[in-house]
């Protein structure tokens, strides 16, 4: 039987191998990327001012902030803005809110 080795990290395309690099901050800016998206979708989908739509935007929000964390701050800044808060009931309390206003958010 031949021997199987992987190939050198040389070879190797820059785009093979992602789930190999789980801690790389690109894979996982990447991988935040995504998830940013699935819940943006996911909050447009939602009835407006319903404890749904307040429930993904926070998700959303904190997706941003995990994904913003990771990039440079000129790219951080060139990002677009997210999408208004929820005011309606099940949006977020007053602590939330000046939690998120100077920067206190869970990381």
């Amino acid at each position: 039987m031949a021997e199987v080795h992987a190939p050198d990290d040389a070879l190797r395309r820059s785009w093979h191998g992602a789930s190999d690099r789980v801690d790389a901050p690109e894979v996982q800016a990447i991988r935040l990327h995504r998830a940013e998206v699935e819940a943006m979708m996911a909050w447009r989908r939602t009835a407006p001012g319903s404890p749904d739509q307040a429930r993904a935007w926070r998700r959303l929000a904190a997706l941003r902030a995990k994904r913003a964390a990771l990039m440079p701050p000129a790219s951080a800044a060139s990002l677009p803005p997210l999408p208004p808060a929820p005011t309606a009931a099940g949006g977020l309390s007053a602590w939330q809110k000046l939690r998120r206003r100077f920067g206190l958010e869970r990381g």
